[in-house]
This record gives C-alpha cells, sequence and structure tokens, in this order.
C-alpha cells in the first residue's frame, strides 16, 4: 500500500473479476489448483493504492491480469464488460462500479494494448479531434488540440489528411497516444504504448508523457539521461499516469512499481527500490535491467545497484573495477552464437522499390533497395517507424510485389512461386497477430497451416502439440485466441508458423507483448533452431537488446534505403552512426562506450551482453570470489553457468 503522506487517485479492495460470469471467488488463503485456478478469475482479490500526482508501472508476467486490472480504472470493467465481478474500486473520488464507461473518459484516458482497435477514422486529423468533438469542446479549442497533440507524439511532420491505415504499426500507435491525450484526462492508462514505436519515438514519447504529468520523475538519475519535451499545450498534463509494460528500461522512469502474477498482487513499492532487487525480479519472470544484473552479478550490494549509466560509471569507479576490453574474445558471431554457419544465397534483391498509393498521394516505401540473404544467416531489420522495413519484409515471400527491381528466392524470381510453395519455406510472423489469427481455438489456429500443406494427420498432430508446448500454450488449445492477452495471442501466432517447420522465419516485433520467461525461451527456440538446423532468421525488432545478444549482420533502414549493412559490432562499436540513425544501444554497450573512452581503452569491437561486459571486468575489491548461486543464462547457449560473485 501507499504510504499515508500520499494522496490516492485510485483503490481497489478485494476486487475479484472472470470474464466467465459462473466463476467465484476463492475463499481462504488456500493454493488453487491449475483447473482450480482457471475458474478463479483473472484478478485475485485485489487490494491496491495508486498514489495521486505519479507515474506507476505495472509490471508482471504475460497473462498475469495487467490489462485486466486496468479496464477496472474507467469502468470497463464492470460497466461494458461484466463477467463475475465482486469488490469496490475507487478513481479520482468516483465510484467506478456505478459509474458509466462514457462519464469516465472525460477523465481517464486509455491506451489500449490493440491500439489499432482504436482507429477508426479517415484521416490523422479527425483521428485526434474525435475525443474532443464528443465532449463538446469548442471547434477553435479542438483545433489547438489536434496541433498540439500532434506535436507531442512527434507526427506534427505529417499530412493530417493523411489515412491512419496507411501508418506503420509505431505511427499508428503514436497516432492513438495523440488521440487519448487531446482529451485532456485527468488519468491517462497506458498499455505497452511503446511497443512498436523507434527507439527514438519511444525517448520521445515518454520524455514528453513525464514532462507533461509534472511529476519529479527527472530529479532522480533518470534526469541524467531523459529528454525533456518542448512541447507547447495549455494542458497541464495527466496528474496520474499508470502504465503497463515488459520494457523494463521504460520502468526505470516511473515513481511506484507494482508487480502483479497470476490476478494476484505480489509487490508494490517506490520503482527504484523494487527495480534493484533482482532476485526478485527473476524470480517473477521480469527481466532485469542490464545494469542492475551487471553489477548484481558482480557482487555490488542491493542498495548500490545503478539503475542509470552515469550511476554506473560512479559505483564501477569507487569499488575500484578496471576496464580490459582487450581481453574479450569475439568470434564474429552474435554473443549467441547464432549465424555463425552460413551458407548458400536464398534471397537475392536487386534494385527493389516500392510505393503505397493512397486516394491523395503516393508514399515510396522502399527506395532501390539490393542485398542477399544466405541460409543460417540472422539479421535484424532496424530504423526508424515508417522506414519502410514491414514493407520490404513482405517482399520476401510475394505478400507484395516491387513496383521495380527484383526478388530472387533460390535463384527463381519470387513471383513464379505459388503462396503455398513460398509459404513451406518462408514462415512469416505478423506484427499484430490479429491479422493472421482466424479460428476459433489455440488448436485449430495452430492446425490451419500445416494441414494446407497435405501433412498426414499422424504428423500433423505431433507438430501442433510441439508447436503448443514450445510456446507455453498447451493448457490453452481449446481456447478462443481472442480471449487470451495479446501477448498469448503473439505466441499462438509464432506457434502456427512453428508448425509448418519452415526453413526460414521472417517476424515483425516478435517478443512484444511477452514476459521475460516467454522472451527468453522463444528466442532459445530461434538459436537453438538455427545452430541445429541452419534455419535463417530475419528479424524486424525495435529492441536493440535483442539485436545485440542475437544479430551478427544488422540493415539499418532510412527512409526506405538501406544505409548501413554489416556487423552488429562494429555498428554499435561506431556512437556517431548509431545517432545518426536515431537508434539507442543497450545500456551494456553505453556503459562499454562510456568506460572504454574514460580509460581510453578504445576497443572496434564492445560487449553486446552481461556476460561479455563481465568478462570485460577486473574486479580489484572483490577479487572474483566466485561462490555456487548459479544462474542459467537462457539468452546464451543452452548450458551455459555463470556465478554470482560476493565479498
Amino acid at each position: 500500500m501507499v504510504s499515508d503522506n500520499h494522496s490516492i487517485a485510485a483503490r481497489l479492495r478485494d476486487v475479484f473479476f472472470s470474464y466467465d460470469r459462473q466463476s467465484q471467488p476463492p475463499e481462504g488463503d488456500s493454493t488453487p489448483t491449475s483447473s482450480e485456478r482457471a475458474a478463479d478469475g483473472v484478478l485475485k482479490n485485489i487490494d491496491l493504492d495508486i498514489p495521486e500526482g505519479a507515474f506507476t508501472v505495472i509490471l508482471g508476467p504475460s497473462g498475469g491480469g495487467k490489462s485486466t486490472l486496468l479496464r477496472t480504472f474507467n469502468a470497463i470493467i464492470p460497466d461494458f464488460i461484466t463477467g463475475s465481478f465482486e469488490g469496490s474500486i475507487e478513481v479520482l473520488n468516483q465510484d467506478t462500479t456505478q459509474t458509466r464507461v462514457s462519464d469516465m473518459a472525460t477523465d481517464v484516458g486509455f491506451v489500449l494494448q490493440d491500439y489499432e482497435s482504436q482507429l477508426f477514422a479517415t484521416s490523422i486529423e479527425s483521428e485526434l479531434a474525435f475525443g474532443p468533438e464528443n465532449i463538446a469542446v469548442p471547434p477553435d479549442e479542438i483545433a489547438q488540440r489536434v496541433s498540439a497533440s500532434a506535436k507531442l507524439v512527434g507526427l506534427d511532420h505529417l499530412d493530417r489528411s493523411r489515412e491512419p491505415a496507411d501508418l506503420s504499426g509505431g505511427q499508428k500507435q503514436r497516432l492513438v497516444c495523440g488521440g487519448v491525450a487531446a482529451m485532456h484526462p485527468q488519468m491517462l492508462l497506458l498499455d505497452e504504448p511503446t511497443s512498436d514505436l523507434d527507439p527514438k519515438g519511444t525517448g520521445q514519447l515518454l520524455a514528453a508523457i513525464r514532462s507533461l504529468t509534472g511529476t519529479e520523475l527527472g530529479t532522480r538519475s533518470s534526469q541524467k539521461t531523459a529528454t525533456s519535451s518542448t512541447v507547447e499545450t495549455d494542458w497541464g498534463g495527466p496528474e496520474t499516469m499508470v502504465m503497463v509494460t515488459h520494457d523494463i528500461t521504460e520502468a526505470l522512469h516511473a515513481d511506484y512499481a507494482v508487480i502483479l502474477a497470476d490476478g494476484k498482487i505480489t509487490d508494490t513499492g517506490p520503482a527504484d527500490q523494487l527495480l534493484r532487487s533482482a532476485s526478485t525480479l527473476r524470480e517473477r519472470d521480469i527481466a532485469v535491467p542490464q545494469l542492475v544484473d551487471i553489477f548484481d552479478r558482480l557482487g555490488v550490494p542491493t542498495s548500490e545497484l545503478p539503475l542509470f549509466v552515469p550511476d554506473a560509471i560512479e559505483v564501477f569507479e569507487s569499488r575500484g573495477m578496471d576496464w580490459n576490453p582487450g581481453q574479450l574474445t569475439l568470434d564474429g558471431t552474435a554473443p549467441a552464437g547464432t549465424g555463425s554457419a552460413t551458407g548458400e544465397v536464398q534471397f537475392t534483391l536487386k534494385d527493389v522499390s516500392f510505393s503505397y498509393n493512397s486516394a491523395s498521394e503516393t508514399i515510396p516505401a522502399v527506395d532501390d533497395v539490393s542485398f542477399q540473404v544466405e541460409a543460417g544467416e540472422v539479421i535484424a531489420l532496424i530504423g526508424h517507424n515508417g522506414s519502410g522495413k514491414t514493407t520490404l519484409a513482405k517482399q520476401l515471400n510475394g505478400l507484395l510485389t516491387p513496383d521495380s527491381g527484383s526478388v530472387e528466392f533460390e535463384g527463381r524470381d519470387i513471383s513464379t512461386y505459388s503462396m503455398s510453395e513460398i509459404g513451406q519455406s518462408v514462415g512469416f510472423v505478423f506484427q499484430n497477430p490479429d491479422h493472421q489469427i482466424f479460428a476459433d481455438t489455440v488448436r485449430k489456429e495452430v492446425e490451419f497451416g500445416p494441414r494446407n500443406f497435405d501433412i498426414q494427420e499422424s504428423e500433423l498432430q505431433t507438430r501442433v502439440d510441439s508447436a503448443l508446448e514450445t510456446v507455453g500454450l498447451s493448457e490453452h488449445e481449446n481456447a478462443d485466441p481472442f480471449n487470451l492477452s495479446k501477448g498469448q495471442r503473439q505466441r499462438v501466432a509464432l506457434a502456427s508458423i512453428l508448425a509448418t517447420q519452415p526453413r526460414i522465419l521472417i517476424f515483425d516485433e516478435p517478443t512484444t507483448g511477452l514476459d521475460a520467461a516467454q522472451r527468453d525461451s522463444f528466442m532459445s527456440l530461434i538459436t537453438r533452431l538455427n545452430r541445429e538446423e541452419n534455419l535463417t532468421v530475419i528479424m524486424i525488432t525495435h529492441s536493440m537488446q535483442t539485436v545485440a545478444q542475437y544479430a551478427p549482420r544488422s540493415i539499418v533502414l532510412r527512409d526506405g534505403s538501406i544505409v548501413y549493412d554489416g556487423s552488429t559490432r562494429a555498428l554499435f562499436a561506431d556512437m556517431e552512426r548509431l545517432e545518426m540513425n536515431n537508434l539507442r544501444p543497450p545500456p551494456v554497450v553505453n556503459l562499454a562506450q562510456k568506460l572504454s573512452s574514460r580509460s581510453e581503452k578504445l576497443s572496434s569491437s564492445l560487449p553486446l551482453s552481461v556476460h561479455e561486459f563481465i568478462d570485460c571486468v577486473n574486479d580489484t575489491v572483490s577479487t572474483r570470489k566466485w561462490v555456487g548461486v548459479l544462474f542459467i543464462s537462457i539468452a546464451t547457449a543452452p548450458c551455459t553457468v555463470w556465478t554470482r560473485g560476493v565479498h
């Protein structure tokens, strides 16, 4: 609970909710069985206070009830979604159990996890104006709000008559955030609001929102890393912000943190304290901040663990650690060992260009792109929102045909393949899983692909069982996919592709909505398939940590053109190039750059992962007294074992 000296923006007491109207709250403190837990509901006797005037982050495993919890703050539950509900909820001095969603909408803004479901207008301007129009804001003020909101979310450079459907995923997500901000809510609810934003966009959006909240978020170490917003608006900003996220780097800037697992609150407290508790985060399947992870494994006490790079440098130097990147042995692969065995050329793209045609304009998306992909490579396609990454990837499986240039797959023009032929070799996991899910049960969805390839029934069922087990959805095989969380739907889409056993896997933001354990499990699977079966992997991602860990080769796109194609290690060692392309390296790389510069021990290749960083440290204080506190580094080799040093 929040301490008595804080005002409360939201108060929940004994809140139970299940989407099943026949479900009943659990009784007593006994731990239910798996079958009982499923019937017990999504939220189980929640007691929670949200402090007023603060930025609260909600963390926890995928499917644990985080999105459902947010829906209780603006009366979607129980006013719109009824189910089985008990308990009391008070938000901004209103009883949401007795208030309609429409009445709460003027005070509580909500950016949904499935942000595309909030878009329906025919232009950017009408989308931004829709909310204010519905609460009878005067026309002159609506125009001002539209301009301010477009600038707030970084869309002011676009033609406002442009249709939202023509925007990239990240641009759509910004547009939804802008539309909600135009309502000028007192409380802002954000359900993974930056999942599809590029690194620069994420930083800009969070900085703008933080500046609008008027909280003292910049008084901690975040002030050393966050950029301030220059957005001019007469809106004082939401007094309170509550955000669900799996991105631990976003959580670092929060004031207060809540961990929700299996429908229950497990931990609450000041964010800077909770996020330093590496053991708690690991136990809850929450990603540990990289800098916390590094220094925890080096034996630094919890109270001294750094959250930001400037603090990490202070800890490093105060504890007498020595930086020696020269002792790091690199073999040219990614830290995970992926992409090391390449073979024959699979894709050849020559001078490929593609544009989208709308009613009002032609929008170039890919411009004169040429490159090759060899069997067994792991390649990251990275760049700003709207740079052409998804459009380019869709040229590789025939979903889009270039306006000019050519795409060859194994020596044949890709247009000569049938969709069935290319589909058996090239699997594509969409950015939005709802774009490829349609069956009424999870199992039928996963069966669909191999069944259309005339796989024998016994083999088909074996593949489906294996795919469901791989993504951790065996217990949900009979569930309706659209009743699952977005992270779970993402795994359904992935399983449906894995069941076809493709030789090439293309995925567009594959880890969106996945918790730390699911992400590591998925990437561990990709690592194994790449090593053992020479699976070629092309991934579109804004997660620089994923790029650094798994992709030996990176292709950077800017405005539809390739501006870099080469070694990921070389890319992350070139800070000028990163800055030029608005790419923000993971904290471990940023810290390594700073230490190398300060110690004048410059190196063309820097550590890209936690374990590589530790290999570059001579800890003269602890003298590397390793003890038997073991952990498994899933993200590298399956059997790589590390130990944690103590003083």
